[in-house]
C-alpha cells in the first residue's frame, strides 16, 4: 500500500505527513510526498496583477524544494524512506490526476485548509475539492501529528456507509486499535421540523411521535448492517452509539482519534454534503472519508 501525502508547507499538512509516517509504519507501506506549484492559478484574470504569476511561481518552485527537505527530514526519524514528487498546475486536479494514475494509492492524506480564504482569497479550499472528487481513494484529513489508537466509524443506511465501515474496520485490525460506531441520520432534525413549522398540522404530535420512530428505525438498520460488515472481516465494535442527528457526530469524535465516514460527493457540482462540510469546518476532527 502507498499513502500519498500532499504538502503545501503549512504546518497542518506537515502534521497530516507524520501521522501518515504512523500509519506506515503498522501497516507497512510507502509514503510518496507530493507537491504541487500552483502558480497558474495566480493569472491575471483570477488576481487582477498582471505581472504576478510569474513571480509567484518562482517563489512556490523554491518553496517546493524547502517543503520536500523537510519532509525527507520527517521522514528518517520515523526510519521510513520518502518519496517526494513536485508538479506544477491546479492542486486539486494534480493529487487526483497523481492518485488516480497508480492503482497502488489506498490512501491521500492532507491538512486541513486554513479557515476562510484569508489572504488568497481566490484560491479555493483544496482539501474539500479533493474529498468531494476523490472517487476511488480514501481522503485523510488532520491538523495534528496523531497515533491512532481509537477509532470511530460513522453509519447511516447508506451504501458507501458501509464501504467505510469495511475500511474502518479493516484499519482498526491493522493498526490494532479500539473500535466503537455511532449511528446518525443526516437529516433526522428536518424530518422532525418540518412537521414543527407547520403548526396547523392536525395531530402534530402524532406525526412527531411517527417521525421520531422511524429515525430510530433508519439508526437501528444502521447499525445492523455496520455490525454484520464488521462481523465478516472479524472485528468487533467495543462502543456503540446511537445518535440521531450528524451535528452529533462531532461531539462524539472528541472522544476518538480518528473518525471515518463515508461521503457523498458530488464529483460534477465538486462539491461535498452538508455532513463532511460541517466536520471539515469545524477543525476539530481527524477524519478519514470514504466514496
Amino acid at each position: 500500500m502507498k499513502i500519498l501525502v500532499a504538502l503545501d508547507g503549512s504546518d497542518a499538512a506537515f502534521n497530516a505527513l507524520r501521522s501518515a509516517c504512523r500509519i506506515a509504519k503498522k501497516t507497512e507501506s510507502y509514503i510518496t510526498v507530493f507537491y504541487v506549484n500552483k502558480g497558474e492559478e495566480y493569472s491575471p484574470e483570477e488576481t487582477g496583477w498582471t505581472s504576478i504569476k510569474e513571480r509567484i511561481s518562482r517563489e512556490l518552485e523554491t518553496s517546493g524544494q524547502e517543503v520536500m527537505h523537510k519532509a525527507y527530514e520527517i521522514g528518517k526519524k520515523f526510519d521510513l524512506p520518502i518519496e517526494g514528487i513536485i508538479s506544477e498546475g491546479v492542486p486539486t486536479s494534480e493529487i487526483l490526476r497523481y492518485a488516480n494514475a497508480h492503482g497502488i494509492i489506498k490512501l491521500i492524506a492532507m491538512g486541513h485548509s486554513s479557515k476562510g480564504r484569508g489572504v488568497q482569497e481566490f484560491v479555493e479550499s483544496t482539501t474539500k475539492n479533493v474529498v468531494a472528487q476523490s472517487t476511488n481513494t480514501p481522503v485523510f484529513v488532520t491538523s495534528s501529528e496523531i497515533d491512532i489508537r481509537s477509532i470511530l466509524i460513522a453509519v447511516d443506511e447508506s451504501e458507501v456507509s458501509q464501504k467505510a465501515t469495511a475500511f474502518g474496520g479493516g484499519l482498526a485490525k491493522s493498526l490494532g486499535a479500539e473500535l466503537g460506531v455511532v449511528s446518525f441520520v443526516p437529516d433526522a432534525e428536518a424530518l422532525i421540523n418540518e412537521y414543527r413549522l407547520i403548526a396547523e398540522v392536525p395531530n402534530i404530535e402524532k406525526h412527531i411521535e411517527v417521525s421520531e420512530k422511524n429515525i430510530q428505525e433508519m439508526i437501528d438498520r444502521a447499525i445492523h448492517a455496520a455490525q454484520k460488515t464488521l462481523d465478516s472481516i472479524d472485528m468487533r465494535a467495543s462502543s456503540i452509539v446511537k445518535r440521531g442527528r450528524s451535528d452529533d457526530i462531532i461531539s462524539e469524535a472528541k472522544n476518538y482519534d480518528l473518525l471515518i465516514a463515508g461521503v457523498k460527493g458530488d464529483p460534477l457540482r465538486k462539491k461535498i454534503n452538508r455532513t463532511a462540510n460541517k466536520l471539515l469546518d469545524s477543525h476539530e476532527t481527524n477524519i478519514i472519508f470514504v466514496q
